[in-house]
């Protein structure tokens, strides 16, 4: 659902998140340098690059495939490479018929202007240093530079240098993080700043770890006032919201077909909310996502026509064509951009500029605030975890301004089990589950079970879904009603495991909850962000064979801190045993320094469930 185009830099930083590595003694590749220099020429940005990579051993080859993007915006020239030997003598130079051009986002977009220019370099000789340098031009920007020295999570940057020249009237704002040194100086008519930075220290991505961009050196800078389809400023979150509103003028008028079918749609409906809800149906129904990124960069909506004919649009276009469908029945909403995903990515509200990649509406009502991503086929006024509890920019003329959107509750996360165990004649276990799932797990299983087929749904719940030790027979997803964010999954399996007999008494384990393997503290270096809570709750009834009865060594257990609670409960009731179980892990961000109160909590949940049996001896 995220508009990924919205702007490149969230590409660029998204990228270097899903995958973990440790930094070793011998890296496969360095960046052994990297200079960007910006300066402008009659109102144009020019920016130059240069890279050397150094290729020490086979696995370092993946940064031998070099990818330049560019767009109508941003346009590439002056495209140079070389490589040169283990000695520094150049063996070869990059011929205009090795570059390839392709799209940047083919799998993704309908229409688009964004593409890659493309070329390999390799040698066959290890180390060797690939050498390559290019041109950007740019008439319209909102950045001048977000510049992040890293062209990969596992490969160590041993100097990156920033250089921006500005005439001493041309104004910018910037920030920086884990920057080595940073200097300006004027001359003549004009001021240079040079930042300088390294990556040395690879940062391995751990469980539930913040954005790893959060600890690597970048800086982003920004011009005071431009102009990128209207004249803009970055002077206040206020003149941002106003240039946005620009964007929006002009672009909300809908065909007299679709007005007559939205009012034929909630005649004789007065409730508000319920004439949205009926509408937002309408939207799903008949749009689809997809993403276009034309026009302005990607930062300018389709117009609310286009996608009444079209039936499509990305998620830009479809808010603003549902907040113009709300228009014409009266009701006052709000186009509202956010940064969507996960782990959260906190909003800088010192430095106003564009720091978002995706776009919902907001639409107050008189005692409530509803809140719809166009882009889901999901629940109304369901945001789901992908845009939960996170800073959210409502534009509006003379009048933009931050809000949040809500946090799920421990409920609306809620996981819970209802199973029903006997033992067969055949001494292995039949279980009945019948679960549901809110929140993340909702979400994923509302995609697969709408967009993958059946063979592929099995494989996925059983590699995902069903607990160790067992094999699933059959299985069933159902949905609640269109407008409930829950799902539920019911499935039999089997299981050889679970009940052991030793001589006159049959030893029973507890199906434990799924709790992740955090780090052990002498390992982690990271802090914990818990972006929402986890809660579980199982109700287990187990059945002993004919002839057995339950033994009394059973005991309850609760255990409660600041970052959760777990409680088992045993409940006899002749030849069964009822085990209800509950465990909740609070959201928050927990410094690296009290990780080890936070590994704690959960080994000792983990050992509760690791140790708790139940117990039937033979009654012959």
């Amino acid at each position: 659902m995220v508009d990924i185009t919205m702007t490149r830099i969230f590409i660029i930083v998204f990228s270097l998140l899903p995958v973990a590595s440790i930094f070793a003694q011998n890296p496969d590749a360095e960046l052994v340098y990297q200079e960007t220099s910006i300066t402008f020429k009659n109102g144009i940005l020019y920016k130059t690059l240069a890279f050397e990579i150094k290729i020490y051993n086979r696995a370092g080859e993946k940064l031998t495939k070099i990818s330049i993007p560019y767009s109508k915006l941003s346009k590439v020239s002056k495209i140079e490479a070389y490589l040169k030997d283990k000695n520094g003598i150049v063996i070869r130079k990059l011929e205009k018929g090795d570059i390839t051009d392709k799209s940047a986002i083919s799998d993704y977009s309908l229409y688009e202007d964004s593409f890659i220019k493309e070329f390999t370099l390799k040698h066959n000789v290890y180390p060797y240093s690939i050498y390559y340098t290019y041109q950007v031009q740019q008439e319209e920007f909102i950045y001048i530079d977000y510049w992040l020295p890293v062209i990969d999570r596992m490969t160590p940057t041993l100097i990156a240098v920033l250089n921006i020249s500005v005439s001493k009237d041309y104004k910018i704002l910037f920030t920086n993080q884990a920057i080595d040194s940073f200097q300006t100086d004027s001359a003549d008519l004009q001021v240079n700043y040079t930042w300088t930075a390294s990556y040395k220290d690879i940062v391995e991505p751990e469980l539930f770890s913040p954005p790893i961009v959060n600890f690597m050196p970048h800086v982003i800078v920004v011009p005071l006032n431009f102009k990128y389809y209207a004249e803009g400023s970055f002077k206040s979150w206020g003149t941002f919201g106003d240039w946005q509103c620009e964007l929006l003028q002009g672009i909300s008028d809908l065909p007299q077909y679709e007005n007559n079918t939205i009012s034929d749609l909630i005649n004789g409906i007065s409730d508000k909310e319920e004439q949205i809800k009926i509408l937002y149906h309408y939207l799903q129904d008949q749009t689809r996502y997809i993403n276009i990124t034309i026009e302005t960069g990607g930062l300018k909506p389709y117009p609310a026509s286009y996608v009444a004919e079209n039936k499509y649009g990305d998620c830009k276009a479809l808010t603003n064509y549902f907040k113009a469908v709300l228009d014409f029945i009266g009701i006052t909403s709000f186009y509202s951009i956010i940064n969507a995903g996960e782990p959260t990515v906190k909003t800088d509200k010192s430095f106003p500029s564009q720091q978002f990649n995706h776009v919902i509406l907001t639409v107050p009502l008189q005692n409530d605030t509803i809140w719809l991503d166009c882009t889901s086929d999901g629940a109304f006024n369901h945001l789901g975890t992908f845009t939960q509890d996170r800073n959210v920019f409502v534009v509006e003329k003379n009048k933009s301004h931050f809000t949040r959107t809500p946090a799920l509750s421990k409920n609306e996360v809620l996981e819970t089990r209802a199973v029903k165990i006997i033992q067969s004649p055949q001494n292995d276990v039949i279980a009945n589950f019948y679960n549901a799932y809110r929140g993340e797990k909702y979400e994923y299983l509302f995609h697969l079970d709408n967009s993958r087929s059946e063979s592929d749904k099995l494989q996925t719940i059983r590699n995902n879904f069903i607990e160790d030790g067992f094999e699933v027979t059959d299985f069933k997803l159902t949905g609640a009603d269109r407008d409930s964010s829950v799902i539920y999954l019911s499935y039999s399996a089997r299981s050889g495991k679970l009940y052991n007999t030793y001589e006159n008494e049959v030893l029973i384990g507890i199906i434990p909850f799924s709790i992740p393997d955090f780090e052990k503290p002498k390992n982690r270096k990271l802090p914990v962000q818990l972006d929402y809570p986890v809660y579980k709750t199982d109700t287990l009834e187990y059945e002993i064979p004919c002839q057995y009865a339950f033994s009394d060594s059973l005991q309850d257990w609760s255990v409660e801190s600041e970052f959760g609670q777990y409680s088992i409960e045993f409940h006899k009731n002749n030849d069964k045993m009822l085990v209800i179980k509950s465990f909740l892990l609070n959201p928050g961000y927990y410094t690296i320094h009290r990780y080890k109160d936070f590994y704690s909590f959960i080994e000792g949940v983990k050992d509760i469930e690791r140790n708790s049996f139940i117990v039937a001896k033979s009654q012959k």
